[in-house]
């Protein structure tokens, strides 16, 4: 471009304005920049609340997953503890003393605050803290929902601030059955939370989490624990007061209010939130992000958009005195500043997209975890499952294998290369070592005496090979059950093959069935002239991966197995010694008149 050309162009700038008035133009122009910079902030604002929404989801899914975790990690334990031997003797009179120090190493082993037994009136007659100073022993919390719930027969969940240590926690509680079935007590457990806040706050988050009438039990902020967010009814607060639940606490409101479904203010700051569900509790979960530093960010594109605006004006202005040297001067300055601008978003989108895909590892790794876990349970099934068909296939074919039978030939040929084909799948299923529980399925109604022929049927060759004399005791009249027969065949196999191996060192072994009723349960007992039962044994014989085997011999999954299948059936499984040598195992099932 010319000289002349870009002179002629500046003068067409200059007569164009000119022709405005200065006070009109500049007017014009301050109103152009001002709704220009409305609009930036209007829109960075958006932007950046979308953004933050999204990452507020993100974070929130996390601290839910983690909250979810701890108060579900235990839920187990209350319920087999709730089998525990010396639990039921305790509920049942006996001295807890050998009690008090099994719950001590299970509090220390699990990262527990307490395990504690309490009779039918809620007085605790066993605990883990029993040598210390504010132990939960000759304590009466009968008052407690988790109690009465658990006496009722279901599971007791329950957040409050301890009575006796004036410390919060979770508490979970089981009934626990007696021999008849019955009621005897409830063995409890509290586990602390308070971890979790120091996490949130450690990590500069603002969480909240609030019960289902509105009372803030966990926060990063110590100062609104044990707030309220609602107006408490004097039904709640006298239903809070019968339960002891939050002891002292004034239960204040805490200066909280609800703009919209994304939008809060606490203490005069605004926020903007996430809220979730927690579990069934009936908690929420608030994840709160300062709108200060959306508003931060969308002042700080304003200020980049004011400067661009402010050059251009500058430049309009300077346009009206100046050449065209100066133009291009403004006009390469112009040009530096957005190339720095345009170097700092790139920088910063370079940057997020990092964090993204970060993002989307951990979340593949995530997803992995979950099929790895998914896998190993499988693989304890198929590990247990097809263990004792393989074993039986071994020892038909070890039958027909043996010395004076008239198997010759091919068909001899062919025994030999099953057994090779036998030894290689029990050794591919030595190598899974996962336990899982699978729910009952296929529920009929049948007759017990069927399945105890089918589960004689598939040993029989173990017991002939072994020499062991089966005796079989069962009524004229059909015993039916409703459930699964495949599985409750399943339990009786365990059970006669345990008490093969139980009788393998005994010179004359000796195995009884016995089928009856008593009342409105079906029960089947299997006795053996083994060793009988170890101490441990007779406490730890149904709790999964404990076994009395030669390592490599067992898993110690069988009677774990088989408990949770009888539990499936509303049944349960005894053991015991013999008076006179041997152990004896006892299946228990209700009528199918009742069970259906």
């Amino acid at each position: 471009m010319t000289d002349a050309a870009v002179k002629h162009e500046s003068d067409i700038d200059v007569d164009t304005i000119g022709r405005i008035p200065r006070p009109l133009s500049l007017f014009i122009i301050a109103l152009a920049i001002a709704a220009s910079l409305i609009a930036v902030f209007w829109i960075s604002q958006q932007l950046s609340i979308t953004g933050e929404l999204r990452r507020s989801a993100d974070r929130m899914s996390l601290y839910r997953s983690t909250l979810v975790s701890a108060l579900e990690e235990h839920q187990h334990l209350p319920f087999i503890l709730s089998w525990d031997p010396l639990v039921i003797d305790a509920a049942l009179g006996a001295d807890p003393s050998q009690l008090n120090a099994r719950l001590d190493s299970f509090a220390d082993e699990a990262s527990i605050d307490a395990i504690y037994l309490m009779d039918r009136s809620g007085l605790t007659i066993a605990a883990s803290n029993w040598d210390e100073p504010r132990t939960f022993v000759g304590n009466n919390y009968g008052f407690r929902p988790y109690f009465k719930q658990a006496l009722s027969g279901q599971r007791g969940t329950f957040f409050a601030i301890g009575a006796t240590t004036q410390e919060p926690g979770f508490f979970i509680a089981e009934p626990i059955h007696g021999p008849s079935g019955n009621i005897i007590g409830v063995i409890a457990l509290k586990v602390d939370l308070t971890s979790l806040t120091r996490a949130w706050r450690e990590g500069g988050e603002t969480l909240l989490a609030v019960d289902q009438r509105g009372i803030v039990i966990l926060a990063s902020n110590p100062d609104w624990t044990y707030k309220t967010l609602l107006p408490l009814t004097a039904q709640a607060r006298a239903e809070i007061e019968a339960e002891r639940q939050f002891g002292s606490e004034p239960l204040t409101p805490l200066d909280f209010s609800g703009e919209n479904e994304f939008r809060a203010r606490v203490d005069g700051l605004r926020y903007i939130q996430t809220v979730r569900d927690v579990g069934h509790l009936g908690w929420k979960l608030h994840y709160l992000a300062p709108l200060n530093r959306v508003n931060a960010q969308a002042w700080l594109w304003v200020v980049v958009a004011a400067a661009l605006l402010l050059m251009v004006s500058v430049g309009m202005l300077l346009a009206r005195s100046r050449r065209i040297r100066s133009a291009l001067f403004a006009s390469q300055a112009e040009r530096r500043g957005l190339q720095v601008i345009n170097r700092k978003l790139a920088d910063e989108i370079e940057e997020r997209k990092a964090a993204e895909r970060r993002l989307e590892k951990a979340q593949k790794e995530l997803q992995q975890v979950s099929k790895l876990a998914a896998l190993g349970q499988l693989s304890a099934s198929v590990t247990h499952e097809l263990g004792q068909p393989i074993a039986a296939m071994r020892n038909y074919l070890a039958a027909a294998d043996l010395p004076g039978n008239t198997i010759n030939g091919d068909a001899r040929e062919l025994v030999t290369h099953l057994n090779g084909i036998t030894a290689r799948m029990e050794h591919i299923t030595r190598q899974l070592r996962f336990f899982a529980h699978r729910e009952a399925e296929n529920l009929v109604t049948f007759d017990l005496r069927d399945a105890v022929q089918s589960a004689i049927t598939m040993m029989r060759a173990d017991l002939d090979v072994r020499s062991i004399d089966l005796s079989v005791t069962t009524p004229q009249h059909p015993v039916q059950v409703h459930g699964d027969a495949f599985r409750i065949e399943q339990v009786l196999v365990n059970l006669i093959r345990n008490a093969t191996d139980a009788v393998a060192q005994v010179s004359q072994p000796r195995i009884s069935i016995d089928l009856g009723q008593d009342g409105d349960e079906a029960y089947i007992r299997v006795l053996d002239n083994g060793d009988g039962l170890s101490a441990d044994a007779q406490t730890m014989a149904a709790e999964p991966f404990f076994s009395t085997k030669p390592s490599g011999s067992g898993m110690g999954l069988g009677l774990a197995i088989s408990a949770a299948i009888l539990k499936d059936h509303d049944g349960k499984i005894g053991f015991s010694n013999n008076a006179d040598r041997g152990a004896c195992f006892v299946m228990t099932l209700p009528l199918a008149s009742l069970s259906q």
